[in-house]
């Protein structure tokens, strides 16, 4: 590449400050063409894109403060606010001006000159555009040019910020129209401007040639010292001239021309920069290194950079300023003086210049001096001495020297600066384009506008460096001067004033309109179609959208488009037709599609066509067929019978559908075709004149499509019924009958025959094997709950919810428990009446298999008992309820469909209450509703109302062992537990039919009866295993959240149902709050009432009748709901027992017995309640006798002197207690013998809880079970012997009581030899120690007789027994012991290994005087210890010899015990009578 054009391009514009004329700027990056200056910005009235910044480009300079762009240069030039605007269809724009100099105050003479012109004689509103795009490569000028924008891309690292940037073009509108001063001669810049014409078919850009004039530069002389050297002939401005090796002119007389190197040192002092400072730019440092110049140049590469070595010569002075070559080393006289400027800290050229000098034998002295503005030291050096110096033109800093030009660097190639514009601006303003295209200056014109001021300006940067694009930025490069950096608006309007004849050629004519324009009058603001009509406002403007340019003569004017017809665009010069399917008016600038309803199958019409009543089509339709049928609605035609039938859309053109009939539910009508949706089945007129749609069971049965297709293999009413010989299958559709097909009923037989007689051995083996027996229990109820839960999640499959696999593939596998199974491949098909009958008959067929095996079963040498029999059934029957009701209530189960008509949801193919078909299954279902759901829900409210009275006798815990599926698998308190379950089971079973027609209800309902299940099995906590309750709680929550997930899933599209909904919500809302409220008032009334917090109070002698009060109070909480106080229950402080008696208490019942009137505490309390009206029930017992009044009057005597102070403490007197005694001895009385059997002894304690007024009096006549005689024995499994005095019996009651209750086994107290005889069922006997009980001789009798019975012995000690010494067992062994007095000696050995045989066995603690928990928990511990409740007897011929006969003598002296005669024994305390003694107390 040659020097002159680096020279060119590394060349760059300074200019000065306004407000500091003298200051310097750093300079910018080298190879950058930009240049920075300050001053006054350009006052500009738009922006877009980041204006605000320019570009550096030629000969510019700053804008004047003192003048502006909306300034009017020309007196008669167009007003700011007059001026036009570029109009397009998107916005409103000036004429955008590209500023090349890159700052936001300067701009180029061409570019002012253009502004002012177009602005005050065309009357556009112009800008200049400043984009800051981080480079002022002139490709950024054609980028923008074509409505390209600049993408900032920030990427920071580390200290440093890199920024790169692109351009991106996407058809956007320009807002660059016009650039002045590019060229496009380097290759790199052609190549971009050949890539936008590309983009677009007729190019974005254009090119309307040179401005005229070009830009150069080189080596220069003064025209001073070429004139002087000129009178010799001698022509400075031929470079040959310079030539050392030139012998027609001896050198010496050649720098006589020039001045003397010493006299520019001496003289220009510090102004020449020493050689060791000079420095190199990078392209000269590659042109060094790739140069083959020999050392003689006196150059050297140090350290990367060029050094210079001046060489000293004797008499000169500052030799180290200058670098000589030639013949100039030898002798500096024959030096020609050379200067270049430094810019940047770079020397200019220099290695450049060297070269050149070495190539062409030039004998200069080359120095380097700072800037090359006026006033800088390289300018003031050039204008004092006659030097040649390197420079360019045009340049106004040596404009008044008349320099001339000895040699273009390089090979001498000018750079024509050019105008482009976008293609668009022929469109928007052509006259403008006609502007630009005319505008042309000559050097002269350039040199004559700069010479407007010539006052010294600051420095400004000269880029030193650049690449080939940037060249077209700097190559119009000029000298600044004042006009230059203030006044170039001021220096253009003077050249337009002075030179108007140059520039109105340049001027459109005015009403001379181009192509693409049109008169319009801006007087009346109007487009005009005749000259003629013109007054002196008119003007040449762009056809707006809606008009198009015609000509007319010399001219163009703006008509309105035809009705039809439409132009887009400005300066069109054609309108085009509106194609079909759309309209246009007169003038309009975009065609109109046609509306929903209307088509137009025409082009250029001004109107549409309208479809057919009921019709629509989409905007824009071209065709008659467009027009179908609005949504939701299908185009009809009659029939031959009269009956519409849908067109399938086979209208022909022209012909009009009878009617369009509107699309239901379930159906999808499109392009007047009717369609099934996934989960309908239509049928023609099945219900009405048109398609009649059903609801599919299962969206797979009904895939959709065509009207009546079904799934493969499926037929019939909403696809419900498979095709004979075939069977549904999983994925909807129907398969061929086969081994598979018979899968469901195959398993249905396998369960009903191998899980029952299962189940009966499982019966047999608890019996056998207790702790086998616990783990099948356990099992057993677990299996149960799992089974339990399986069907409520069949009930929660067939609500309305729409399941996704695989959950729908598991739910579907459930059919089997509600017996939803396909019986096609057995039973003829689409028989479903059939197909009812046998599930109906399921059951009564496996109750008479089971009957047969049971029967089978009984000659085999493992018999069944019948109650193992009814056992079984009723576990089928409770675990099954939620099944069966499926099953039956599934005729009931009807579903409505869009066609209002309703079907079984199970079997669509059936229509409800109309059909024949369906009344019969309603009969059947009522029937079945009664035989099982009905009756056993009847059956299980019967059992569970009978529980308790069952529970209160011997003979009704037998009949209860038959319903020990109802009762065994919950905890004793909680017996009515079963009825809440099978009543839960029962109400799953029906939510989905009786709430089939209210989806978001089935939900809801469910929730709600799962979550009080839920909530009812927490608070009870029923399962006699713990394992149980929790399996049963994590069954519940997880059938609960599975209804919370399956929500979303709901069916809830229709509008009754949500607002049935809403209602119901609403009403929860209202209800809650005031359920709530009621139940905060019904707390406080009852809070504020006062009331006893006991029914009675037991006031009693703890030794003599603590277990007796024990047993009253559990035959009260036996048969009646009411709390009693008992002290060893309640009491905590001794203290408050009184205030009990007082305040907490609406009866005292007084257990009369021996000691009780002598105790302090019973006197306290008997004395408080007469004291405070409490009533008082005196209760004698067995042989007590009242005191009479004398033995009252000396009750002071029975207490101590302490005693009576403690019962003045609690404020009772002598006195007060007398009286309470006396009142107590006329009160009605009871007697009570606890020798008495126990239903006479529950009778009268009853009695005492009527009289007292706790409960209702029905009491009184109330049957209790009977549990007398050889009958309670007879059934008994357990027996309780005890010693036959008072307490103890009542001990062997309590524990008669609990042990059954717990156990749920019939027990029985002992009450004489010939019961142990009767209790042939009897496995084990409870035999209480107490104190002297084996010396009781009616104790060792029952032990014998127990013993001979091979009952086992299960002890507890009441904690006042003493183990015998070793003498009382040798003592009754030999029978010397007082306990023979009523029993044979022969028994001695034999009562000895029984008592022997007792006392070795462990026995178990009971306190019957203690707490109720206490009592509870040792009961528990006892029940334990019943291995086995079978009877074990011993046959007599197994037994010794001798055992056999002292067993044999004890059966002889059994003699039946009467009633009677124990009622003897308290036959004379059932009246109150009365002691006359005076040492009645002291007895």
């Amino acid at each position: 590449m040659s020097w002159a054009w680096r020279i060119l391009s590394w060349t760059a514009i300074v200019t000065q400050f306004v407000q500091n004329a003298t200051a310097e700027k750093n300079s910018s990056d080298a190879g950058s063409t930009s240049a920075g200056s300050a001053g006054s910005a350009v006052n500009t009235s738009w922006h877009h894109n980041g204006v605000g910044s320019g570009v550096s480009s030629s000969w510019g300079g700053t804008v004047s403060t003192s003048w502006r762009f909306n300034d009017k240069c020309l007196p008669n030039g167009w007003n700011a606010s007059d001026r036009k605007w570029l109009t397009t269809t998107a916005d409103v724009l000036p004429i955008g001006v590209w500023n090349m100099l890159r700052e936001s105050d300067e701009v180029d003479a061409a570019t002012a000159i253009f502004m002012i012109l177009v602005q005050d004689v065309l009357g556009y509103n112009a800008e200049v555009v400043l984009e800051d795009v981080g480079s002022s490569a002139p490709r950024d000028a054609l980028y923008a040019l074509s409505g390209c924008e600049w993408i900032w891309d920030n990427q920071s690292t580390e200290g440093t910020n890199a920024l790169q940037d692109d351009w991106k073009c996407l058809d956007q509108v320009t807002h660059v129209h016009v650039v002045l001063g590019i060229t496009l001669e380097t290759q790199g810049l052609q190549r971009h401007f050949d890539f936008l014409q590309r983009e677009r078919i007729g190019g974005l850009l254009e090119d309307l040639g040179s401005l005229g004039y070009q830009i150069r530069s080189g080596i220069y002389v003064k025209g001073s010292t070429a004139a002087k050297a000129s009178l010799d002939r001698v022509f400075l401005d031929d470079y040959r001239t310079y030539n050392a090796s030139q012998q027609f002119l001896p050198m010496s007389n050649l720098q006589q021309y020039f001045s003397e190197i010493s006299e520019v040192t001496t003289e220009s002092g510090t102004k020449l920069i020493p050689c060791d400072e000079w420095k190199f730019a990078d392209t000269e440092l590659d042109l060094f290194v790739l140069s083959t110049v020999d050392a003689d140049l006196g150059l050297s590469m140090v350290n990367g950079q060029i050094v210079v070595q001046c060489s000293s010569f004797r008499g000169s002075r500052g030799s180290n300023y200058w670098w000589r070559f030639g013949p100039c080393k030898q002798n500096t006289s024959r030096c020609i003086p050379f200067i270049t400027q430094r810019s940047n800290g770079l020397a200019n050229k220099a290695f450049a210049l060297m070269y050149t000098a070495f190539q062409l034998n030039w004998p200069i002295a080359l120095g380097l001096a700072d800037g090359y503005w006026i006033g800088s030291d390289f300018q003031e050096l050039v204008s004092m001495y006659d030097v040649l110096y390197f420079y360019w033109e045009p340049a106004v800093t040596f404009y008044e020297e008349n320099a001339v030009m000895v040699l273009p660097m390089g090979d001498g190639t000018s750079v024509e600066p050019r105008t482009v514009v976008s293609t668009d601006l022929q469109r928007l303003a052509p006259d403008v384009r006609l502007l630009l295209s005319n505008m042309r200056f000559s050097l002269e014109d350039i040199h004559e506008m700069m010479s407007y001021g010539s006052q010294p300006i600051g420095p400004e940067i000269n880029p030193s460096e650049g690449d080939l694009e940037n060249a077209t930025a700097t190559a119009l490069v000029a000298s600044p001067s004042q006009w230059i950096s203030g006044d170039v608006f001021e220096g253009a309007c003077h050249w337009i004033q002075s030179n108007p004849t140059r520039w109105i050629e340049w001027i459109p004519a005015r009403a001379s309109c181009l192509p693409g324009q049109g008169l319009y009058q801006a007087s009346s603001s109007e487009w005009l179609n005749d000259i003629e009509a013109a007054d002196a406002s008119i003007e040449c403007r762009a056809c707006p959208p809606g008009r198009f340019s015609f000509q007319i003569s010399d001219t163009a004017i703006c008509r309105p488009c035809d009705v039809g017809q439409i132009q887009p665009s400005y300066s069109s010069e054609a309108c085009q037709q509106c194609p079909p399917g759309s309209y246009a008016g007169s003038g309009e600038s975009s065609c109109t599609k046609c509306p929903q309803g209307e088509y137009q199958d025409l082009s250029g019409a001004s109107s549409c066509k309208k479809c057919a009543p009921g019709q629509t089509t989409l905007q824009g339709s071209r065709d008659i067929k467009d027009c179908v049928c609005e949504a939701g609605t299908v185009a009809a035609i009659a029939n031959s019978t009269g009956n519409l039938r849908t067109t399938n859309g086979s209208i022909d053109a022209g012909i009009e559908a009878t009617k369009c009939l509107n699309c239901s539910a379930g159906l999808l009508c499109e392009n007047d075709v009717a369609l099934q949706l996934k989960g309908f089945w239509a049928v023609w007129g099945e219900s009405s004149d048109f398609l009649s749609v059903f609801q599919c069971r299962d969206a797979l049965q009904c895939p959709g499509g065509a009207v009546g297709a079904c799934a493969t293999g499926r037929e019939g009413r909403a696809c419900g019924s498979c095709i004979t010989g075939f069977a549904a299958q999983f994925d909807g559709t129907c398969a061929k009958c086969g081994g598979q097909s018979l899968w469901p009923i195959i398993v249905m037989l396998l369960v009903v025959v191998g899980a029952l007689p299962l189940a009966l051995a499982a019966g047999i083996f608890m019996t056998r094997a207790r702790r086998a027996a616990l783990s099948i229990f356990m099992v057993s109820i677990i299996f149960g709950q799992v089974v339990v839960c399986l069907q409520a999640l069949d009930a929660i499959y067939q609500m309305d919810i729409t399941w996704l696999d695989p959950a729908k593939a598991i739910l579907q596998s459930l059919a089997i428990f509600s017996f939803d199974l396909d019986f096609s491949c057995v039973l003829p098909p689409q028989d479903f009446v059939l197909e009812y009958v046998v599930q109906l008959a399921a059951y009564p067929v496996v109750v008479l298999v089971t009957l047969l095996i049971w029967l089978s079963m009984r000659w085999s040498r493992t018999p069944v008992s019948f109650t193992a029999f009814v056992n079984v059934h009723g576990l089928l029957l409770v675990a099954l309820l939620t099944a069966m009701t499926l099953a039956i209530v599934r005729p009931l189960q009807c579903r409505n469909n869009p066609n209002r008509l309703f079907t079984i949801a199970s079997r669509p193919n059936i229509i409800c209450w109309k059909s024949q078909e369906h009344q019969t299954l309603v009969v059947l279902a009522a029937a079945g509703l009664v035989a099982y759901p009905v009756t056993i829900l009847a059956a299980i409210t019967y059992l569970t109302r009978k529980y308790p009275i069952w529970l209160r006798s011997g003979g009704g815990i037998e009949v209860m062992e038959q319903y020990r599926f109802l009762f065994a698998r919950f905890r004793p308190e909680r017996y009515y537990y079963g009825l809440i379950l099978c009543t839960h089971n029962l109400t799953v079973g029906i939510i989905p039919a009786a709430l089939v027609s209210f989806p978001a209800l089935q939900v809801g309902i469910m929730g709600i009866v799962i979550c009080l299940k839920l909530i009812v099995q927490i608070l009870l906590w029923p399962w006699r295993l713990d394992i149980a309750n929790y399996n049963d709680l994590a069954l519940s929550a997880g059938l609960l959240i599975l209804l919370l997930l399956a929500s979303p899933l709901l069916n809830i599209d229709r509008a009754e149902t949500l607002t049935f909904v809403a209602i119901l919500v609403s009403i929860v809302m209202i209800v809650l709050p005031v359920v709530a409220m009621f139940a905060a008032l019904a707390v406080v009334m009852a809070r504020l009432r006062p009331q006893s917090k006991y029914a009675a109070f037991l006031c009693h002698h703890k030794a003599g009748a603590g277990a007796l009060c024990r047993f009253f109070k559990l035959v009260a909480k036996k048969y009646v709901k009411m709390n009693i106080f008992l002290d060893s229950d309640e009491l905590d402080d001794l203290a408050r027992i009184f205030d009990v008696v007082r305040a907490d208490t609406k009866c005292l019942v007084v257990v009369l017995t021996a000691e009780l009137l002598n105790r302090m505490w019973c006197a306290l309390e008997i004395a408080s309640a007469h004291k405070y009206q409490v009533p008082i029930i005196p209760l004698y017992c067995d042989d007590y006798a009242f005191p009479d009044h004398d033995s009252i009057d000396v009750i002071e005597s029975v207490w101590t002197e302490e005693q009576r102070s403690t019962l003045i403490s609690f404020g009772t007197s002598m006195d007060d207690i007398k009286a309470a005694y006396k009142h107590v001895r006329k009160l009605k009385s009871f007697a009570l013998c606890r020798s008495w059997p126990l239903e006479e002894q529950e009778e009268k304690i009853l009695q005492i809880i009527a009289e007292s007024s706790c409960c209702s009096p029905g009491l009184l006549g109330q049957k209790l079970p009977s549990s007398a005689g050889s009958g309670g024995a007879r059934i008994s499994r357990i027996l309780v012997c005890v010693l036959q005095v008072p307490e103890a019996v009542s001990t062997g009651l309590i524990l008669q009581q609990m042990v059954q209750l717990y156990l749920r086994r019939s027990t029985y107290s002992l009450r004489s030899v010939e019961d142990v005889y009767a209790a042939t069922k009897a496995s084990c006997v409870l035999v209480l120690l107490t104190k002297g009980v084996l010396n009781d001789a009616f104790f060792a009798r029952c032990l014998l007789a127990c013993r001979q019975s091979a009952i086992e012995f299960v002890p507890v000690n009441d904690g006042s027994f003493q183990f015998p010494l070793p003498e009382f067992i040798t003592e009754v062994e030999n029978g010397m012991h007082e306990v023979f007095s009523n029993v044979s000696p022969n028994m001695g050995p034999l009562l000895a290994k029984t008592y022997q045989a007792l006392l070795s066995i462990l026995a178990l603690p009971l306190t019957p005087h203690g707490s109720s928990g206490i009592l509870e928990r040792q009961v528990s511990q006892i029940c334990q210890r019943f291995r086995s409740l079978e009877p074990r007897r011993k046959a007599l011929n197994e037994m010794d010899p001798v055992d056999s006969h002292v067993f044999a003598e004890v059966s002889a002296e059994v003699v039946p015990r009467s009633n009677t005669s124990k009622k003897e024994e308290c036959q004379g305390h059932s009246e109150a009578g009365s002691i006359n003694s005076d040492d009645l107390w002291h007895t």
